[in-house]
Formats: C-alpha cells, structure tokens, sequence
C-alpha cells in the first residue's frame, strides 16, 4: 500500500469539514474525500453490534442532520453506499446490519477512529463564522 493511501488523523477532519459545510450536495467525486465521508458516517457502529435497517437508517438520518447537512442525498442512498463500499455488512434478506470492514485500499491512521465528526463540523462552523465576523468588521472600518 503507497503513502498516499494513508488518510491522517488531521486530513480526515479537514475534508470532513470541507464536505459537511460547503460540500455540493452530492457524494464526492473524489475516491479518497468519498472514503473520508463514509467513514466518518460510519464511526458510530460498534464492532461486532448487529443492527436493524431501521436503526441503521435512523442513525444515518440523525448523521446526516447533525454532522453533515450540506450532503444532500437521504439515509437510505447513504446505507446503500456504506453497503456497496464495505463499510457495513449486509444478511442476505437486509434486514440486519453490522459494521464491516471498509475497502482494503484506503488506510487510516488509528486516531481517525477517535475523532469527532460532530465536534469537527461544529468547529469548523464556529471558525468560518468568526471569519465571517472579521471580514464584516473589516469593510465597516473601510467604509
């Protein structure tokens, strides 16, 4: 596996920042952002917890609204994706769910599994909003 492929602890919440707060409303392009994206999503399974597709659909649904709003795709395309990629194990019927190995490509180093996606989004939010404040203060002084 190259270098390259190793996603730090630190690019994980920039990007996860950058798709959560000024994402175009679509998944990612980008294989390495999309990966960062579903990964992020799929941080709150335990391993080895099985869970129904209700639970699986309402956790991505409050993810979707607390963490990542700017995505605009619903919870079920977002289940879909995590299913397709690895991210989550499927029974045969699709009832139940469990956390799966993610795509063997793509590494992560071992603090990304103890990042926040919350508390990365609401940072990010409170620093643009204070950069938003500055530039506001900035043209009223030139004015």
């Amino acid at each position: 596996m190259s270098a390259e492929q190793l996603i730090t602890a630190e690019e994980f919440a920039q990007k996860l920042a950058l798709w959560c707060l000024r994402g175009d409303g679509e998944l990612p392009r980008k294989s390495r952002d999309l990966h960062i994206l579903l990964t992020a999503a799929s941080l709150w399974m335990e391993p080895g917890v099985v869970y129904t597709e209700r639970e699986v659909t309402e956790k991505l649904g409050e993810w979707l609204d607390s963490v990542c709003p700017a995505l605009k795709v619903d919870a079920v395309t977002l289940r879909r994706e995590l299913v397709d990629r690895l991210y989550l194990d499927r029974d045969a019927a699709g009832t139940h769910y469990s956390a799966g190995p993610g795509p063997r490509e793509w590494r992560f180093e071992d603090e990304v599994s103890r990042v926040d996606p919350i508390a990365v989004v609401q940072k990010a939010r409170a620093d643009r909003e204070e950069r938003r404040r500055a530039w506001e203060a900035r043209q009223r002084d030139d004015a």
